[in-house]
């Protein structure tokens, strides 16, 4: 019998904050690019556990989508997450990755709730350097998600791979924040830009119970983000 494994440390009674982190692993990320994606990720691993509060506070999970839409890395405190080697191969679905990184969302704000924990608005990021291969999903998608930001549910990055990125479907995700590209390679410079990000949100009392409350305490005190040295216009 599987031994039952619970969705949130129960035992760790601050606030958390959700970082769904959704990775382009298409055939397009062959050789340098994916090597390089799995520094960036490593060095990361290695750089949030040494933030005191989002060791704790801030919640990990990664989404590869690079023939399927995967869920590689479940929900994970900071100080336990451990470096997923990744292989590129495959199509982009982009909009299976959207959708199933909203329902991990969703469950993931539901177990919080079920346990009396207050949390942060999540955040949801989107690197990739070409189309979504499923386009239909994806529409659907897309508006799914501008909906969910629109009440304040969730905060959307959008990050083009590389000077050939096309962003025009990345601008799709989001009508309150404009996606960045990444200079060349710059994986290690965003991860560490997104650990030290994730630190300055857990040091914030922008928390609450609920959506709702999330929204309140949002408009008393807004997260402060470090410069994106990694981004290029």
């Amino acid at each position: 019998m599987t031994e039952f494994a619970p969705r949130v440390n129960e035992s760790n009674p601050d606030p958390r904050i959700a970082c769904a982190v959704l990775l382009d692993t298409s055939g397009s990320m062959f050789g340098n690019p994916i090597e390089e994606l799995n520094k960036g990720f490593e060095l990361f691993c290695q750089e949030i556990k040494d933030d005191e509060l989002a060791a704790k506070r801030a919640e990990v999970a990664v989404i590869t989508f690079g023939g399927e839409a995967r869920l590689a890395v479940p929900f994970t405190e900071g100080r336990d997450l451990k470096p997923q080697p990744l292989t590129a191969g495959g199509t982009t679905p982009l909009g299976q990755a959207l959708n199933l990184a909203l329902d991990e969302l969703e469950r993931q704000k539901g177990a919080y709730r079920a346990a009396g924990l207050e949390y942060y608005r999540p955040w949801l990021f989107v690197l990739t350097d070409g189309r979504p291969t499923d386009p239909e999903i994806f529409a659907v998608a897309a508006d799914r998600l501008r909906k969910a930001e629109d009440k304040r549910h969730v905060s959307v990055f959008g990050i083009g791979i590389g000077e050939g990125a096309d962003l025009s479907h990345l601008e799709e995700l989001s009508a309150q924040r404009k996606p960045l590209r990444l200079a060349g390679l710059s994986f290690r410079e965003f991860f560490s830009w997104l650990s030290a990000s994730l630190g300055s949100a857990s040091a914030s009392t922008a928390f609450g119970g609920s959506d709702s409350a999330v929204a309140t305490a949002e408009a008393a005190e807004q997260i402060p983000l470090p410069p994106a040295g990694w981004a290029t216009a």
